[in-house]
């Protein structure tokens, strides 16, 4: 559960949830240690996460590495893997 909630923008996503800047912003207002990003949007952009990852911020959810390879169609994914 979070400590508090920060408006990030306006309701649609490309003024708010898309725009990086406005998370990044808030993060440093508040001090977060952590940051969910939700279902698509940001969950699966490895930039953003090598942002929070420089900032020492802790992405909940896969490091950038792990989201590059799970995007890399011609890598096994994890599943294949344990077979």
């Amino acid at each position: 559960m979070a400590d508090e909630a920060v408006c990030i923008g306006p309701p649609p996503v490309n003024e708010s949830y898309l725009v990086e800047e406005n998370i990044i912003g808030a993060i440093k207002e508040t001090g977060a240690q952590a940051v969910h990003p939700g279902y698509g949007f940001l969950s699966e952009n490895t930039g953003f996460v090598a942002k929070l990852e420089a900032l020492g911020v802790k992405f909940i959810g896969p490091n950038s590495e792990a989201i590059k390879s799970m995007g890399d169609k011609s890598l096994p994914s994890a599943w294949q893997l344990m077979q």
